[in-house]
């Protein structure tokens, strides 16, 4: 296990001690993530990681088998699983964590939002370790720092409130199908809302994905996945 990995994991369970201690109140993580469990403890089958994208109707056009295909076609494209873990005997089932549980989220909402499909792969391949980093930092800003509330008051006296970390890739496309990106990145919800309402003329980059939401809706939903049996072994 890397140094970095060991890192990702020992800031998921800080974050999760502030939690428990009453130190983090976003109105969405209060309601959705008290009884969550460690997150560095998340360990879920194929099937349950179906079971909470389903959940979470991302992709509802998809009937389970045609999603379990479109999964099965990410994880032969080292999302979420890079090629060293994906390296076991054949039967032995491949448990996603935290990070992978989240990617396989992000990923089905970039194919909702009708990012071709090797569009996905490039921009969650680009750079795996940061990504990671910015999963846990979803999670752990989420209502103070960079991810801290903000009111805004339209001039008429309508309130509104947006919070969180929201997940940017300021990705392009050129007319031949060539995309390119500087990398991702977090933007707090001041700079997410100038992002998505900001003008643009001939150029029209990727929208930010709201990660703090995700990634706190994917963690609820898993605590209660139902355990899905495999078939037999060969011999068995």
């Amino acid at each position: 296990m890397s140094v970095v990995w060991k890192c990702y994991r020992c800031a998921a369970q800080i974050w999760y001690i502030f939690v428990c201690y009453g130190v983090v109140y976003g109105n969405f993580l209060d309601a959705n993530m008290k009884q969550a469990p460690l997150i560095s403890e998340i360990s879920l089958s194929h099937g349950q990681v179906m079971y909470v994208i389903e959940s979470m109707h991302i992709a509802e056009w998809l009937d389970r088998p045609a999603l379990d295909s479109v999964l099965k076609k990410f994880r032969r494209s080292l999302i979420p699983f890079s090629a060293d873990e994906l390296e076991k005997p054949h039967w032995d089932e491949h448990r996603y964590d935290y990070f992978h549980l989240v990617e396989c989220v992000v990923a089905m909402k970039m194919v909702a939002d009708g990012l071709a499909f090797r569009h996905v792969v490039s921009l969650l391949s680009f750079d795996r370790d940061k990504l990671r980093s910015l999963y846990s930092k979803a999670l752990m800003d989420v209502s103070f720092g960079e991810g801290k509330e903000i009111k805004i008051t339209a001039v008429d006296g309508r309130v509104m409130r947006v919070g969180g970390l929201y997940l940017d890739f300021i990705a392009t496309i050129s007319k031949d199908g060539v995309l390119s990106t500087p990398g991702p990145c977090l933007l707090g919800p001041w700079e997410a809302l100038n992002r998505y309402m900001g003008e643009y003329v001939g150029l029209h980059p990727s929208m930010p994905i709201r990660l703090s939401q995700l990634a706190a809706e994917a963690v609820r939903i898993a605590q209660s996945a139902p355990v899905y049996k495999r078939g037999r072994r060969p011999g068995e």
